[in-house]
């Protein structure tokens, strides 16, 4: 027996789901409503998990200026100062990782790969070396594809051979009407 559940039009919510269920081998889409409980249980799901988030960061800023107000002056500037260093080093870091990426991007356009296989690399944890061998990979599997494609279009009939003797079927057009002008 089924057990189909009834909920009136106030207690569904505009949010579907599209689910693709086979049956018999065929293809069906199958609509889910959201009841307004639902919702509201993923709707709070999400509220506590930023209200979470946000008290681990609030935790954390208050654990560094407890730490920050336990230090003497030149403990607080020598503290600063590793912190501006580090700084400086991510903001360099990720400056050279763009200078990577337009030099990846300009070897990866001389060489005619595809700029989307590009967007696959993470140029934070790439070197230079790394990121010329995988062009150089991207661009030997370019080729391949190409080549395959070339060869498989470009194969011709075999040709026939023997005594194959050439019937009206075959005869063009213009081989027709000379023979029946001699005629």
């Amino acid at each position: 027996m089924e057990e189909k559940e009834k909920v009136s039009t106030t207690e569904t919510v505009e949010t579907k789901e599209n689910e693709i269920q086979t049956k018999d081998g065929k293809e069906e889409k199958k609509e889910k409503l959201y009841t307004r409980a639902e919702v509201e249980r993923i709707k709070s799901l999400e509220r506590k998990t930023m209200r979470e988030e946000f008290q681990k960061e609030a935790e954390a800023k208050k654990a560094e200026e407890e730490r920050l107000a336990k230090m003497d002056e030149e403990q607080k500037k020598s503290y600063e100062l590793e912190q501006a260093n580090q700084r400086a080093l991510t903001a360099e870091s990720e400056l050279n990782a763009y200078k990577l990426k337009d030099e990846a991007i300009e070897q990866a356009r001389e060489k005619g790969v595809d700029l989307d296989l590009m967007q696959t690399l993470d140029y934070t944890k790439e070197t230079v070396e790394s990121i010329t061998k995988k062009i150089e990979i991207f661009s030997q599997a370019l080729r391949k594809n190409h080549e395959n494609a070339i060869s498989e279009y470009s194969k011709e009939p075999t040709p026939q051979v023997g005594e194959n003797i050439r019937t009206d079927e075959n005869k063009t057009g213009y081989e027709k009407f000379e023979e029946n002008y001699k005629k």
